[in-house]
């Protein structure tokens, strides 16, 4: 079901940033627990049905749009099949297993796709000397309860957490994984370049965000 409030769209132009991978004690900041620094005007689109408008931002711990009633009270749509993108403030997000991957354009009808995965820590053990254990840290992850719960941010901004991100190629309407063949689809001017990485590196972390849009931009000859 759609609970969005039907409003004029007025886009903003929003300038793309990238959070390097992340882990904090002292509290959740905002521009981690939401995939934008604030809401903005956007809409929300649908296979085969008119698109839904209002201010919007995405909550990126469980991946819902959000936005404000007329009572001030912050509510929540889940991702729903028919949901083909969403546009908030000139940035555009693609719903994908799940998700909302943040498009980065490249070159074309090609984009990188960027998936960010948060998880609140609830739990964690520590070593004989006081300190977390790397490999026992979360023990218990805050999740969705039969669908019934979600997160905000006021009640979360003190809680740890663990952030990442990771990337994908995204032409046309398809999502793409970081092989060779794909960044020859996506870069076919550059396909001897990204012949010679391959051989060189064999495969590509899609972990390392930074590195790989850097390769893109100059396979998009950017």
């Amino acid at each position: 079901m759609r609970k969005v409030l039907c409003l004029l769209v007025s886009l903003l132009c929003g300038a793309a940033f990238l959070l390097p991978a992340q882990e904090g004690n002292g509290g959740l900041p905002k521009d981690v627990f939401y995939l934008l620094p604030d809401m903005a005007s956007g809409s929300v689109q649908f296979r085969g049905q008119p698109p839904a408008t209002g201010k919007f931002n995405i909550c990126a711990v469980d991946n819902t749009i959000r936005y404000i009633d007329k009572d001030g009270t912050e509510l929540m749509v889940e991702i729903d099949d028919d949901m083909t993108r969403v546009v908030i403030g000139g940035v555009t997000f693609v719903p994908y297993d799940g998700a909302f991957l943040r498009l980065y354009p490249l070159s074309g009808d090609v984009s990188a796709a960027i998936k960010r995965n948060v998880l609140l820590l609830t739990d964690s053990k520590t070593s004989g000397y006081g300190m977390e254990s790397q490999t026992t840290a979360v023990t218990n992850i805050m999740g969705m309860q039969d669908g019934s719960k979600y997160y905000l941010f006021e009640d979360n901004k003190d809680v740890p957490y663990r952030m990442s991100e990771t990337i994908f190629l995204y032409k046309g309407d398809s999502v793409l994984t970081l092989t060779k063949k794909n960044f020859q689809k996506c870069f076919p001017d550059s396909k001897d370049a990204i012949d010679a990485w391959f051989s060189q590196h064999k495969k590509m972390d899609n972990s390392n965000v930074e590195a790989v849009m850097a390769l893109c931009r100059e396979w998009a000859g950017q």
